[in-house]
């Protein structure tokens, strides 16, 4: 295989949580493969309005499951998310400024509610310091987010109460990239020491600031500064996905190698609809539910930025609604890019058969929520040692492995379907 087709064979079998080692020489297809690679050196999706990539990823799964049934009669691999979700949403919020002066705000004061303004004309409440509000109405929800700090165009002393406060009741604070970190070596660890100094918290996650991104240089800076994974890669301007995907992933190096950085792909952005495309509340709303959707069908992460300093405004303020409605779900995974990022780590956890590939074992102990997915002919049977099995329908199992000793062997392929 080239360099660029053996990392998309990396890339499909973590994505789909196939077999370590599964995908062999040719066994990507040609188009597939160039695709994958020419989105990581920057190039557009074939089509950036959906996640049309990860489309095109489920096409080749059910390719692969359709061979697999045929020659073996069954197929194994892990599902994307705890539990088997049927998709996970990030939620995550920059925070570019934390005050504005009092004639900006009277400038532009229609944008708030008229009760806020007259708390704030009174010294009350800040409008745009909203990092506790959130984390409150967050915690009502059963939920955990991500606050990515700039580490220099406020007074860090101002955040510092705040952000030890997340930081000690999980959720999570990260960076918010300055001015030229997005390129520089220097300037990136300059901001993460500015950060660290400031907070007494130590970054694991980056947001580059106005998404600004250079294929070429960002992950390597990234990489190199030790952060444990990157949500910047998406659109200011426009809704759709800028690279086509909507999975966490291990961007390559220039060699194709897989770097240890995680990439969190990103959905949208609230000021895309606020901002940039001038949608009202309700059609703002409905955008972030197709999108949500688009993302659901191909059961892949939605990463969500929502400023903190536009939750009171027009607008921002439907946040509260995104957040009734993840609610009312009863299989999404949420987090924090922490905890998703953490998440995708652990299921790492290799994937293995051996005995005529009919022996199913992990490569270590299975994380929390870890599910299995088997696809067979009906009638098939299986046996499972540390662990147990459901059959949802005729042919399809979900198993969940527990403990260390988990093993399972397929005892009995059903006839042919």
């Amino acid at each position: 295989m080239t360099d660029e087709s053996s990392y998309a064979a990396s890339f499909l079998e973590g994505s789909l949580g196939l077999e370590q080692g599964s995908l062999g020489p040719g066994a990507v297809p040609s188009a597939l493969a160039g695709e994958i690679a020419s989105v990581m050196r920057g190039a557009p999706p074939k089509d950036s309005t959906t996640p049309s990539l990860e489309v095109a990823i489920r096409a080749f799964l059910s390719e692969l499951e359709k061979s697999a049934l045929e020659e073996n009669g069954f197929i194994v691999r892990k599902a994307r998310w705890p539990g088997s979700a049927s998709f996970a949403v990030c939620l995550t919020h920059d925070v570019d400024n934390i005050e504005r002066p009092a004639d900006h705000v009277a400038k532009v004061k229609d944008r708030f509610s008229a009760s806020d303004y007259a708390k704030w004309k009174r010294g009350e409440l800040s409008l745009y310091d909203n990092i506790e509000m959130i984390r409150e109405k967050e915690a009502a929800a059963g939920f955990r987010s991500s606050f990515y700090l700039m580490s220099a165009e406020y007074p860090l002393s101002k955040v510092r109460k705040a952000a030890r406060a997340l930081d000690s009741r999980g959720w999570e604070v990260g960076l918010h990239g300055d001015f030229g970190t997005h390129d520089s070596e220097r300037e990136m660890a300059r901001a993460v020491e500015r950060l660290a100094d400031g907070l007494g918290v130590h970054p694991r996650g980056v947001r580059e600031h106005y998404l600004r991104f250079d294929f070429q240089k960002t992950w390597k800076v990234m990489e190199g500064a030790g952060f444990d994974y990157d949500t910047t890669v998406g659109n200011a301007d426009a809704i759709g996905f800028k690279m086509g995907l909507a999975t966490p992933f291990h961007p390559p190096d220039q060699g194709w190698a897989p770097m240890r950085l995680l990439e969190l792909p990103l959905s949208l952005m609230d000021t895309t609809l606020w901002g940039y495309l001038k949608r009202g509340e309700e059609e703002g709303l409905e955008d972030v539910r197709r999108t949500m959707k688009m993302v659901e069908d191909v059961k892949g992460l939605y990463t969500l930025l929502w400023h903190q300093e536009a939750v009171r405004m027009k607008g921002g303020r439907q946040y509260w609604a995104v957040l009734k409605e993840l609610a009312r779900r009863k299989r999404v995974f949420v987090g924090s890019g922490a905890d998703v990022a953490g998440w995708w780590r652990a299921r790492e956890v290799p994937l293995r058969s051996s005995a005529g590939g009919r022996l199913i074992t992990l490569g270590g102990k299975p994380p929390k929520g870890l599910r299995l997915v088997v696809k067979a002919r009906e009638g098939t049977k299986l046996r499972v040692v540390s662990g147990s099995a459901r059959e949802t329908r005729p042919g399809m199992f979900v198993v969940s492995p527990e403990g260390g000793k988990f093993r399972m062997e397929v005892t009995k392929v059903g006839g042919p379907g």
